[in-house]
């Protein structure tokens, strides 16, 4: 397997948006979409349901994860998380939510404990969120091996951004990088609840089912994308690609996948995504979705909207979708 190491982070002022209003920000939008922001945080990147209604939307620089009322501005409320500044991804099973960082180099290029995290919450009867069982943090050396490279290889291109919840309770890890032969890398962690030692039986280190590599570029001869996020809609996944730097291209592009082991995908709902950063799916029946987009370094009042110190109008915009 030939593994590309081209860049997988950019510094957010590579990407600032010169815009302070959110109509502008967002630009025209196609007509199966609906658009408006969520505030208190700018850099959303992880989001889960909730119950019917209301959604957890985590931040990749921010100590807290915030709950919406779907299609409300203001949070309903927040859950605290200790010194995990950098989650990319969620996913809910039964009533646990998972959520992933990146387990990539920070833009400095150190190895930092906290960016290695698979963690737990658990969903109450009242919506509430609360700690659940044990960080695990060898996914990286697992996921390594699964590839057939070594950690110390991986750790210097490796950047995780998608998560989704198969019907078996498993976990799909959606990779932004690095990409395979122009390919995408999906793996499956098959048990979970047993690495943040939730579920029962010996715990070992995590099993990883051998990648899944999907062509995720415009056809022969294009730029590949990689997996922003990933989300089960009905019997298949909805699939978010995007460019592997930020702000590169090819734009992003939603993708239909029936959970094949050959990766083939189909083309997804059309979305014009202009002047947005597309990072979370959220599914809020089988017929309707919503994206989340990461509108972090959009200036708001004269500040460069940044997630360690969120200025008071900080927001997100979101897409609306129907299936």
């Amino acid at each position: 397997m030939r593994i590309e190491t081209g860049a997988c982070r950019m510094s957010n002022s590579s990407r600032v948006i010169l815009l302070a209003v959110f109509s502008s920000l967002v630009g025209p939008l196609t007509a199966n979409a609906a658009h408006h922001a969520y505030r208190g945080i700018c850099e959303a990147s992880a989001a889960a349901l909730v119950d019917k209604s209301h959604v957890a939307v985590a931040s990749d620089d921010f100590s807290a994860i915030m709950i919406y009322q779907r299609g409300k501005p203001k949070p309903v409320t927040k859950f605290a998380v200790d010194d995990v500044t950098d989650i990319e991804g969620s996913a809910r099973v039964g009533d646990t939510i998972f959520w992933l960082t990146s387990h990539s180099l920070n833009s400095s290029g150190e190895d930092k404990k906290k960016r290695k995290e698979l963690l737990a919450t658990a969903v109450s009867a009242d919506g509430t969120l609360s700690n659940s069982g044990e960080v695990y943090r060898n996914l990286r050396a697992d996921m390594a091996a699964a590839l057939g490279s070594s950690e110390d290889s991986l750790k210097t291109h490796l950047n995780i951004e998608g998560l989704a919840a198969t019907p078996e309770g498993h976990l799909l890890i959606g990779l932004r990088g690095p990409l395979s032969d122009n390919r995408a890398i999906v793996l499956e962690l098959a048990n979970p609840m047993q690495v943040v030692k939730l579920g029962t039986g010996d715990v070992g280190s995590a099993q990883i089912t051998p990648p899944v590599m999907m062509d995720l570029s415009d056809g022969p001869g294009t730029t590949g994308r990689g997996v922003r996020d990933i989300a089960l809609v009905g019997n298949r996944y909805l699939v978010l690609a995007g460019s592997e730097p930020d702000g590169g291209n090819p734009p992003p592009k939603l993708f239909w996948w029936d959970g094949n082991k050959e990766g083939r995908v189909t083309p997804g709902p059309e979305v014009d995504f202009t002047g947005m950063t597309p990072e979370a799916i959220v599914v809020w029946s089988d017929h309707e979705g919503e994206i989340l987009s990461d509108s972090g370094g959009a200036m708001i009042n004269g500040v460069k909207c940044a997630d360690k110190d969120p200025p008071k109008d900080a927001f997100f915009p979101t897409v609306d979708l129907k299936f």
